[in-house]
C-alpha cells in the first residue's frame, strides 16, 4: 500500500460549484463545497469549505488518459466511445446493465490491458484501487463572495462611436428591451418566493400563480425582442471561493500497488504542475494551486513531489535504491 500525504495551497481563490443534490436546494454559497465538521460548545454543527476529492481525482485521471488518447489518434487508432467513457470518465454501460453477472476472468484481463482501469476503476465491475480524500483546511474556513462586472459596448465610448448608426440603433433597442426583461424577471423571482411561502402555510396559490404567468410572459416577450444577443452584456457577476493562501490537507491511498501505478500518478502530477489550476473562474483570477505530495510505503517516505508555478514538478527520491513499485 502507498499513502500519498497531500497538501494543496491555494495560490489564488479556489472557486468550485457542486451539483445541487436531488430534492435539495442550492446552499448559501452558490453550492460551493461546504461540509459540517465538528460542533461548538452548544452542539451546533460547524461548517467548513473544502476541495472535493473528485476534483483532484478527475484531473489526475484525465491527465493519465489524454496523452494515450492523443497518441492513438495520431496513429489512426482512435478510442471508441465505449473505451473513452470507460477510461476517461469511469463509466461502463455494459457493467451497469449486468451488475449481477461478474466475469472475473474478463475483469482480470481488462485490468492487465489497461493501467488506467486497473488503478482508477470503471463502472460496477472494476473496483478502483485509488482512494482519494477530501482536502480540508486546518481550521474551518468558509467560501467568501467575489464579484465583478461584465461591461457592455457603450462602457468603452471610443469603440461604441466607431459603430455604424444602424448598429447603434440596434444596440439601444436591445438595451431598452433588456432593461424591461430584467424588471420582469425580477418580478418572476419575487413571485416564486411568495408562492413557496404561501405553499408552506397552506394559502391559495391561484392569484400568485396567475400573476407569475403574466410576469413570465412579459420577460419572454422582452427577451425575444433582444434578438440574437439574449444575454445581458452588462452583468454583475458573483461567485464564491475559498481564499488564497489556504493549505488544504488530505491523502491518496493506492491499494495493492503495482509499479505502473506510480507512473500514472506521476504523469498526473506533472500535468498539474505545468497547468496548476483547478475549479472555475480561471479568467477572473481563481484556481491556481501549488501542491506537495509525500509518498509513503510501510510508513517510510520514499518520494516527494512539489508542483505548481506553471513549471516542471520538483521530484525528490529519498532512497538511493529504487523503491519497489516506484518509477525510474
Amino acid at each position: 500500500m502507498i499513502v500519498i500525504k497531500t497538501s494543496i495551497t491555494t495560490v489564488g481563490p479556489l472557486s468550485i460549484a457542486m451539483p445541487v443534490p436531488e430534492g435539495a436546494r442550492e446552499n448559501a454559497f452558490r453550492n460551493a463545497p461546504v461540509m459540517a465538521r465538528g460542533i461548538d460548545a452548544d452542539g451546533n454543527l460547524q461548517l467548513t469549505g473544502y476541495l472535493p476529492a473528485t476534483t483532484l481525482r478527475g484531473f489526475l485521471r484525465r491527465a493519465a488518459v489524454l496523452p494515450d488518447m492523443a497518441q492513438a489518434a495520431k496513429k489512426g487508432a482512435h478510442y471508441t466511445l465505449q473505451r473513452a467513457y470507460s477510461e476517461l470518465i469511469g463509466q461502463d454501460s455494459e457493467s451497469e446493465k449486468s451488475a449481477e453477472d461478474v466475469d472475473l476472468i474478463a475483469i482480470r484481463a481488462a485490468r492487465d490491458a489497461s493501467p488506467v482501469l486497473d488503478l482508477f476503476g470503471s463502472g460496477l465491475g472494476i473496483k478502483s484501487r485509488l482512494s482519494v480524500s477530501h482536502f480540508l483546511p486546518a481550521v474551518n474556513v468558509l467560501p467568501q463572495p467575489f464579484s465583478g462586472t461584465r461591461k457592455d459596448l457603450d462602457d468603452t465610448e471610443e469603440a461604441f462611436e466607431l459603430l455604424a448608426d444602424p448598429e447603434k440603433e440596434t444596440f439601444f433597442a436591445r438595451s431598452a428591451a433588456n432593461s424591461q426583461r430584467a424588471r420582469a424577471a425580477a418580478l418572476v423571482g419575487a413571485l416564486e418566493r411568495k408562492i413557496r411561502t404561501a405553499k408552506r402555510v397552506g394559502m391559495d396559490l391561484s392569484a400568485l400563480e396567475a400573476e407569475k404567468e403574466v410576469a413570465q410572459a412579459l420577460a419572454d416577450k422582452y427577451e425575444a425582442q433582444m434578438g440574437d444577443m439574449r444575454n445581458s452584456s452588462r452583468t454583475i457577476l458573483t461567485w464564491w471561493a475559498l481564499p488564497a493562501g489556504l493549505v488544504l490537507s488530505g491523502r491518496m491511498v493506492i491499494e495493492r500497488d503495482q509499479p505502473r501505478d506510480i507512473d500514472l500518478i506521476m504523469r498526473g502530477l506533472a500535468a498539474l504542475s505545468l497547468n496548476p489550476v483547478l475549479g472555475a473562474h480561471r479568467a477572473r483570477g481563481c484556481g491556481e494551486i501549488a501542491g506537495k505530495f509525500d509518498f509513503y510505503r510501510d510508513g517510510t517516505l520514499f518520494r516527494r513531489v512539489v508542483s505548481g508555478d506553471y513549471a516542471p514538478a520538483e521530484i525528490t527520491d529519498f532512497s538511493e535504491q529504487k523503491s519497489p513499485g516506484s518509477a525510474a
